[in-house]
């Protein structure tokens, strides 16, 4: 079986962020084909961030950024006590607390009954080695709402992402559109 750094056609750690940036942003079938071969790699397991544990050994910037995560235990926990409706996530990283409060809240209710829609994030992270690993895991799960790749302090906004699940389904991966600093996705009105 493939491994991550083959899925994303390279042999090394340093170069793998730009790498899935490529794929994120890059022709929506093989982005899918990607996914899936992600999908299959992982078992299935969507519960959890992918890339934690990857991203700390090799790819983490602790000494200049101050980079550190949230422990898998705690976004667990955190992910229980979060309420309903939009997440806020003002230092997502690769996205672990998110993906943490995604799956209690899938897991609450029925597969046919979930929308993302219902279940919007608004994320800040201001790394540029972690932006492409959030991203990814928002979208591989069909999550809906915005990404600002920025700091959250100074209000420093250096891109915004839309993620758009056209389908409101959660079987469905999210397309990923660049927007401006203060542009928003909004429905049409007949």
């Amino acid at each position: 079986m493939k491994t991550i750094l083959e899925i994303f056609g390279t042999d090394d750690f340093i170069r793998l962020p730009d790498k899935v940036m490529e794929v994120v942003l890059g022709d929506l079938q093989a982005r899918n084909r990607i996914y899936a071969e992600l999908i299959q790699l992982m078992h299935g397991d969507m519960s959890r961030d992918w890339f934690q544990k990857l991203y700390e050994a090799e790819l983490s910037q602790r000494r200049d950024m101050k980079q550190d995560f949230t422990p898998p235990q705690v976004c667990a926990l955190v992910g229980r006590l979060a309420g309903e409706g939009t997440t806020h996530e003002p230092t997502a990283g690769s996205g672990g607390l998110i993906i943490a409060k995604w799956w209690q809240d899938a897991q609450r209710t029925l597969p046919w009954d979930y929308k993302p829609s219902l279940h919007m994030v608004d994320c800040w992270e201001l790394s540029d080695r972690s932006i492409p690993f959030l991203l990814l895991n928002l979208s591989i799960r069909g999550m809906m709402g915005y990404v600002t790749h920025g700091d959250v302090l100074t209000m420093q906004v250096k891109q915004r992402y839309a993620l758009l699940n056209r389908k409101d389904d959660p079987l469905a991966f999210s397309e990923i559109i660049r927007i401006g600093p203060n542009d928003e996705i909004r429905r049409k009105t007949a």
